[in-house]
């Protein structure tokens, strides 16, 4: 699930951050700066940034990842048995 979050100063946050937990990847998206600017009373709000984030374990990324390695895979062998089927094909 996404939720809204922000840090206090002008540094840009990675997209995927994979370094600072050692349980969790987070995964960011929407990031925008939000220029200074003024409270009602005066005080000045710095330059920061927003974003959406999502939190996951480190577990499900490296499942999603061997997953995408395995699918890659499959497209290859997809690829070639329509290589072989239109050599078939084009020898009837």
């Amino acid at each position: 699930m996404w939720y809204d979050n922000e840090n206090g100063d002008a540094v840009r946050p990675a997209e995927i951050d994979t370094t600072s937990s050692r349980v969790y990847v987070y995964v960011r998206r929407n990031i925008t700066l939000v220029p200074e600017s003024q409270d009602g009373e005066g005080e000045v709000i710095h330059a920061h940034y927003k974003w959406q984030e999502m939190k996951l374990p480190k577990e499900v990324i490296g499942l999603l990842k061997q997953q995408m390695e395995h699918q890659s895979a499959l497209d290859d062998v997809y690829d070639a048995l329509a290589e072989l089927a239109g050599m078939i094909v084009g020898e009837v």
